[in-house]
């Protein structure tokens, strides 16, 4: 009832105010006709806009960057943050893509910074509760933005931020709503981590990286996804590789190669040259590392560098031709350790000098300077089997030529194992020619070495540098100042010995001991007989506890006889009966080895001195 009568009244004060009635009904109509034409144009607006955005994108897709970035930077003019947040994020994350592609081809550093600030402002409206899967997808750009920006400045910070981004994508990306997505951040998860462990905490982030490469690998199948799958096995492979750096190296060198062996049943020579190269290039890398069984496995590190030759041509790839000549190069130096020293020398040596026609001092000058001081080393060794003088003088410019980029200041590292390798190839001339000249430039080269060898932060290379030291000492008290040289000499040698120590370093302990032994037995021809051949003594004795029959006796039979010499000579200063007859029993122990057969001269000479003492 009370409904009826409200519609009566309404009725009847329209029919009395039919003027305002009529003006309020047009005010009404014009307002709606506006708002239906504004509704259509925004919505033809927002249809151009949508048009120009796809249209970016398109270009894009084509490598059309520049055009692509121009017509973003006008959407860009055209809009407000506030006015429209949801095409201002889409916007900008497209923005982002278009700046990451244009890094890889110039200005990589203002590239990526624009590409980081770019995703960054789209993550303003792409928030992880409102736009989860645009959130997790610009998360995981901008991820892939840091970790390229990492090679090019502040790397550790830069992946640290690279992962951050990665683990905010993978709250969204998960392996059971959005498999691929998760695989494909996963991978880049394992990108980042194995870049941060170049850094610091090497096992840990191999761990991680390990881990990742792992996870992505549950979705990516070598049936459905062959080339996400491939690629992924590579990146597991060269973390297997470096963690066996760390520790269990034999068996992470297994996991690598099986890896990369996965890696080419998809990257074949025929379907994806490159990536076969790459992996081919990788490889040789893991059996160039193993221990066992060296030249089986340096074989396989050859054929494996010469496979990615095959298509790392100069005029191509001449980056990746010069790197694989170099590995290759390496790879020969160790085979000539094993076997064919001088012909595999000179294959190593024909490898460098590839290298250098890409790697020019100009262009390239720390990987010059590398493949110089490797030059250095497969010339120096070369000297052992031929042309000593020659090699040695190669040896030592090519030194010298990497000491033009390897200095002090700015690379300490590599300008202390350039002077410790130029010191070893002064110390071999000196037995050619220019004895005192060429010691005098071998122990300035050790001494510049040991200004970045130091006992607390190089141990190992500290200790090798005071032996090589203590050598030359030695070599130079034949020429001058016996007594001074040698002194310096056996203080080289404690010092290496301080770091070779028996239980760590049993054979470069026993042979320093033996070396010692030799420089004592030289000190008591000066002074302080008796008591310098006591210490000549002990230092054999030292050594022979390392330098047993069964396991080394070629060693075993030299030092034997060195300790017959020191106690025949000692003979003559004190208990002549006692230490003939020690050196009697010294003798004998040496011509189990030195048999007349195998080795007349060292035979005859004991033998001579036997029928001296007897």
């Amino acid at each position: 009832m009370k409904i009826f009568t409200k519609t009566k009244n309404i009725v009847r004060m329209i029919k009395k105010n039919k003027f305002v009635f009529t003006i309020t009904t047009g005010v009404i109509v014009a307002i709606l006709t506006w708002v239906i034409i504004n509704h259509l144009e925004e919505k033809q607006r927002k249809k151009e806009f949508r048009d120009k955005i796809d249209y970016a994108g398109r270009l894009i897709k084509e490598t059309k960057l520049e055009d692509a970035l121009k017509v973003y930077d006008n959407l860009l003019m055209e809009i407000t943050e506030k006015e429209e947040p949801y095409f201002y994020g889409e916007i900008n994350s497209q923005l982002g893509v278009c700046y990451l592609d244009l890094s890889e081809k110039s200005n990589k550093e203002q590239n990526l910074e624009s590409a980081i600030y770019a995703f960054l402002e789209a993550l303003k409206i792409y928030t992880i509760k409102e736009y989860q899967l645009d959130y997790a997808k610009t998360k995981n750009n901008l991820g892939t933005a840091y970790g390229d920006l990492s090679e090019v400045r502040n790397k550790e910070d830069n992946l640290k931020d690279a992962i951050s981004a990665y683990e905010e994508a993978l709250k969204i990306r998960t392996i059971k709503k959005d498999p691929l997505d998760y695989a494909q951040t996963q991978n880049n998860l394992g990108n980042a981590y194995w870049g941060l462990s170049e850094i610091r905490d090497k096992e840990d982030n191999l761990n991680k990286a390990i881990r990742a490469y792992k996870e992505a690998l549950k979705i990516l199948t070598i049936e459905k996804n062959p080339l996400e799958y491939a690629g992924t096995q590579n990146n597991l492979g060269l973390s297997y590789s470096n963690l066996s750096e760390v520790r269990d190296k034999e068996d992470n060198l297994k996991d690598a190669i099986s890896a990369h062996e996965e890696a080419l049943k998809i990257f074949t020579i025929e379907k994806y040259p490159l990536e076969y190269a790459m992996t081919q290039n990788n490889l040789g890398l893991v059996y160039l590392s193993k221990v066992r069984d060296k030249e089986a496995n340096l074989n396989k590190a050859i054929r494996a560098f010469e496979d990615a030759l095959k298509i790392y041509t100069i005029e191509k790839d001449p980056l990746y031709y010069a790197g694989t000549q170099i590995n290759l190069g390496t790879a020969y130096r160790s085979l000539s350790e094993v076997r064919d020293k001088e012909a595999n020398l000179n294959r190593a040596i024909r490898a460098s000098e590839e290298a250098l026609k890409i790697y020019t001092i100009v262009k390239y000058p720390i990987n010059y300077a590398g493949i110089q001081n490797n030059l250095g080393i497969a010339y120096r060794d070369l000297s052992e089997v031929r042309d000593k003088e020659a090699n040695l003088n190669k040896a030592i410019r090519a030194s010298e030529e990497a000491l033009k980029i390897f200095t002090l200041v700015k690379y300490p590292i590599k300008y202390a194992g350039t002077q410790y390798n130029l010191g070893l190839a002064y110390g071999g001339l000196s037995e050619v020619r220019d004895k005192e000249d060429n010691l005098n430039k071998a122990i300035s080269a050790f001494e510049e070495a040991l200004k970045v060898y130091t006992i607390e932060k190089y141990s190992l290379e500290y200790a090798g540098t005071q032996y090589n030291l203590g050598n030359a000492y030695r070599g130079l008290s034949i020429v001058r100042d016996i007594e001074a040289n040698i002194n310096k000499a056996i203080s080289a040698y404690k010092e290496a010995l301080k770091i070779k120590t028996i239980k760590k370093y049993p054979l470069e302990y026993a042979k320093a001991q033996n070396t010692l032994g030799l420089v004592y037995a030289g000190l008591s021809e000066v002074r302080d007989e008796e008591a310098n051949l006591n210490k000549a003594i002990s230092a054999f004795k030292e050594a022979l506890k390392i330098k047993t029959i069964k396991k080394y006796p070629l060693e075993y039979a030299g030092t034997q006889y060195y300790l017959g010499l020191a106690y025949e000579v000692l003979s003559e200063v004190r208990d002549k009966e006692d230490n003939l007859n020690k050196a009697i029993i010294a003798y004998e122990e040496a011509l189990k080895i030195f048999t007349l057969e195998k080795y007349p001269l060292y035979y005859q000479e004991i033998i001579s001195n036997l029928e001296k003492i007897r």
